[in-house]
Order: structure tokens, then sequence, then C-alpha cells
């Protein structure tokens, strides 16, 4: 279960000498507060989600929202709320996620960088993925290599999700049989994306 919302975190209250307060008349006794409330997920905070706030009157308790607030005490509560500076960790969430998305932007830049090393150099045993004319994905095992030619042992097997072929790249799904294509067009259907991946042990 994924558990978020929001909550409001108390950025600054302050006394107000002037105003008066509209429900008992008294001068000098509201305080106003500025929150500023953030979305959260399994209570870690993500981003703020913007300031609210209220007058509380200290002789009457009446409590008035900011936006049901009437001049002046309106632009009093305005001029506080600027200088109201929320807390960073309010950014957490988003701090954490920055992290992850540089994590794998780096290891997709290692990975692509590996997979060029493989094509280059072709050992026994490496695993093409490709892609066949009917939109289906499989894979093919390196069983020998020589001067002008990779020869390869066929999966028997197919599977209609990119992300699934994990569960297909078994040494018992591996044809007896095999087939040699030369390394110039295997390059070229490296080059053209119908072989878009290599895994090696």
């Amino acid at each position: 279960m994924i558990i978020y919302g929001s909550k409001a975190v108390h950025l600054k209250s302050e006394q107000s000498k002037t105003s008066i307060c509209p429900n008992c008349d008294t001068q000098g006794s509201l305080v106003l507060s500025v929150y500023r409330k953030h979305a959260h997920i399994f209570w870690t905070p993500l981003f703020p989600l913007g300031k609210k706030g209220m007058s509380h009157c200290q002789h009457c308790q009446e409590v008035v929202e900011a936006k049901k607030l009437q001049e002046p005490i309106k632009g009093e509560y305005e001029a506080l709320k600027n200088e109201a500076k929320g807390p960073l960790w309010q950014f957490a969430g988003l701090a954490l996620i920055a992290v992850f998305i540089s994590f794998i932007s780096i290891e997709s830049g290692k990975n692509e960088k590996l997979k060029v090393q493989y094509f280059s150099s072709p050992q026994i045993g490496d695993r093409y993925h490709y892609k066949d004319d009917i939109g289906s994905y499989s894979t093919l095992i390196i069983t020998s290599i020589s001067h002008d030619s990779i020869f390869f042992s066929p999966n028997e097997y197919v599977i209609n999700k990119v992300s699934q072929i994990y569960k297909i790249d078994k040494p018992e799904n591996y044809s007896e049989m095999s087939f040699g294509l030369s390394k110039l067009n295997v390059k070229k259907m490296i080059d053209s994306g119908d072989i878009f991946n290599v895994k090696r042990d």
C-alpha cells in the first residue's frame, strides 16, 4: 500500500501590534502564522505545495484562515508570508529522485559502453538479443567464431515483450543445431537494430 498525502510545516509567527480582532475588537491580540505544505510519500517529503496561514486572537481564540482575512490584517499577513522561508528538507524527495535518475543514467552509460565493447569483440557464450520480422523477441548464443564468420545456436523460444527476454534466456532452451553469419552481416544487423543487445557472463 502506497501512503501519500500532504503535510503543513510551521514557518513563522508574528504578533500584530496594530491590527484589531474583527471578532472581539481587541487591539494587538492577533498572532499571524505562516505554514508551508509539502507532498509526501511514505512520510518522505517530495516537494512544497505552497504556503498557507491564519490569524489567531489570543483574547477570544477566534481563528481566521488567510484567504478570509480583511485589510489591513491581510497586508500584514502577506508581508510575513513573503519573509517566511521554508526548510530545505521539504525538497528531500526531489533530491532523492535526482540522485536516483543520475545513478540510472550513469549505469545506463556504462552498459552502453560494455555493449559496444562486447559487439566489437565477440566471444563464445555471448547471447545476442534480436527482434524478428513479426515483432517477437528471442536470443542467439555464439558457439564458435572464425576469421570472418560467427556461428550461433538459436533459442527455440520467442517472447512478445522485450523486458521478459530473461525468461527464455536459459541454457536448456538453445538448439543443438547452429548456423553461421558473416561478421559483416552481423554488424549490419547490429547497426539496423535487429540485434539490439548482448549479454556476457
